[in-house]
């Protein structure tokens, strides 16, 4: 998931196997009735002496408390890769944690690297790590990573049945391979709520029979998660950082259209003869590049075509097509946001807002051999 606008294609398959991931995160149902909560019971019998009804007996009552049922969700929020550049900073994953256990917990939030196998489910290949690797709390409830404002490192006293978006935060490291993907996991540990602003200890299971008069925790995380296991009271979710690099390759060619004695049949390159250059930009990377401009000098002992500059052109196999779109030498075309093209006389400038992961495109103009 800067070179920051050349931004990475996410394959279908990558993103619904972050859906899954998700989806393995916990089965989200209703937290149910709170734990705590006293539940009381009496029974009355009604009979009769001799046709006579007697006064009802009640029986003593029936008390249990309801246990801890713990469980929750972790997903990976937007489906995607977070775009990143080699010695960027403070890049943002994003995760959603989901209290699913019938009372109000914290959660300890860990983040982990080095995730070679579980990224391979998602078909994505870890090869480099972030460092300074942070997890945060979204304060504000706003789903955007605030430095100032998200501060908080673990979930306090979530209540039943809701959320909070949480950030991993991480910087790149300076350099590293053309497409790097660095896979980060979260994963939050059920700990003990009650307690505004403290940390609870982690929860754990009770072990043996019930006891009716407190709360004994049981695990009810019935999934495992990537980076957990079943019945663990945690929970757990994969994203990634991907560079946004790709290889932009170029090539020229003169193509001799016409001369003064043979005209259009077999011209040679003989003083008056006609030359068209083509210039052919290809992005063989896995990423779109954009921006790009395209300056070419006019050779010496060559005199510019007016207005015969084409730009967005198409090949087949090295042969460019008569295509693309007409640009007078005074055509505006800014910086390269939109397409467009220029001449001088002495420069011919081309500009191309974005070439396409695989596509080839051309810029096409034509001299005078003097």
């Amino acid at each position: 998931m800067h070179l920051r606008n050349l931004i990475p294609a996410f394959p279908l398959a990558v993103a619904a196997a972050f859906a899954l991931s998700g989806a393995l995160s916990g089965t989200a149902q209703a937290a149910g009735t709170v734990a705590g909560t006293n539940i009381n019971n009496t029974a009355t019998v009604n009979y009769s002496v001799g046709g006579a009804t007697q006064t009802p007996v009640t029986s003593n009552t029936a008390t249990f408390v309801v246990d801890r049922k713990v469980n929750l969700s972790v997903t990976e929020v937007g489906g995607a890769t977070t775009t990143i550049s080699y010695g960027s900073t403070n890049q943002v994953t994003t995760f959603q944690v989901t209290n699913l256990t019938n009372a109000t917990q914290d959660f300890r939030l860990v983040a982990s690297q080095q995730l070679s196998l579980a990224l391979t489910l998602l078909g994505l290949t870890d090869n480099m790590d972030m460092s300074n690797v942070r997890v945060f709390v979204d304060a504000n409830n706003n789903g955007t990573y605030e430095a100032a404002t998200d501060t908080a490192t673990y979930i306090d006293e979530l209540a039943p049945d809701t959320s909070k978006t949480v950030f991993i935060v991480a910087d790149a490291p300076a350099s590293g391979a053309a497409n790097g993907t660095a896979g980060v996991g979260l994963t939050a540990i059920s700990a003990a709520g009650g307690t505004a602003g403290t940390l609870g200890s982690d929860l754990v299971a009770t072990v043996g029979a019930d006891n009716p008069a407190t709360v004994d925790i049981v695990f009810a995380d019935a999934t495992a998660g990537p980076l957990d296991a079943a019945y663990d009271g945690k929970q757990s979710a994969l994203d990634a950082y991907a560079v946004a690099s790709t290889t932009v390759t170029f090539a020229k060619t003169a193509t001799i259209i016409s001369d003064p004695v043979n005209l259009t049949t077999t011209p040679k390159a003989i003083p008056g003869a006609t030359v068209e250059y083509c210039l052919r930009v290809s992005n063989t990377g896995l990423n779109a590049a954009t921006g790009l401009t395209i300056t070419d000098a006019i050779p010496a002992n060559t005199t510019y075509v007016a207005n015969s500059l084409y730009v967005g052109g198409s090949v087949v196999s090295t042969l460019c097509l008569a295509d693309g779109t007409h640009y007078n030498d005074t055509g505006a075309a800014g910086s390269g946001a939109t397409m467009g093209g220029t001449a001088d006389g002495t420069n011919v400038t081309a500009y191309i807002p974005t070439l396409a992961a695989g596509v080839t495109t051309t810029a096409r103009f034509r001299v005078t051999l003097n």
